[in-house]
């Protein structure tokens, strides 16, 4: 039994062909998304909560030990960490409202769910509510694994448990 295709569903069946050339090109463009560069450079803003316990040794003089939860956000609107989710357990030494050691840990966990992890150490302060210091990438897991690469950072306590961090650095991957 043979059909013939009238003029309505040719346009159906082009539309279908368009239809599955766009799901083509946008699913390309997501492996593309998922796929990282072997090394580069970036800078990201990271507004992060922290929540934990605060230890009073003396007047003027505390440590809090917690973490630091929040996303980060690439400068270029894109690209490496942008829009991943960043908890960073460690610990805040201060003495009259200046970091004196601060020191932990961070996981960074992307869309995929893939894991970038790294250490960090804050610089004596010279100022109240301010923090600069470095940290390392130290591997991951999935596009991340291998990971290694040198950063700093910037941090201002807006409020005495929120704030942001300024990142700049680079990474490398095997």
């Amino acid at each position: 039994m043979s059909r013939k295709i009238g003029r309505g569903n040719m346009w159906t069946i082009r539309g279908f062909g368009v239809l599955v050339a766009m799901t083509l090109v946008l699913s390309l463009g997501a492996v593309a998304e998922a796929q990282l560069a072997k090394q580069g450079t970036y800078s990201t803003h990271f507004g992060w909560y922290a929540t934990g316990k605060t230890f009073e040794f003396e007047k003027d003089h505390v440590l809090f030990v917690g973490e630091f939860s929040g996303a980060v956000f690439n400068d270029t609107g894109g690209g490496f960490m942008h829009g991943t989710s960043w908890v960073c357990p460690g610990m805040n030494e201060l003495l009259k409202g200046i970091s004196t050691a601060a020191q932990g840990y961070c996981i960074a966990t992307d869309k995929d769910g893939d894991k970038a992890f790294l250490t960090w150490k804050g610089h004596k302060s010279t100022e109240p509510n301010r923090l600069a210091g470095d940290f390392q990438w130290t591997g991951g897991s999935g596009k991340y694994t291998g990971i290694k690469g040198n950063n700093t950072f910037e941090a201002v306590f807006v409020t005495s448990n929120s704030g942001y961090a300024l990142h700049k650095g680079e990474w490398q991957l095997p």
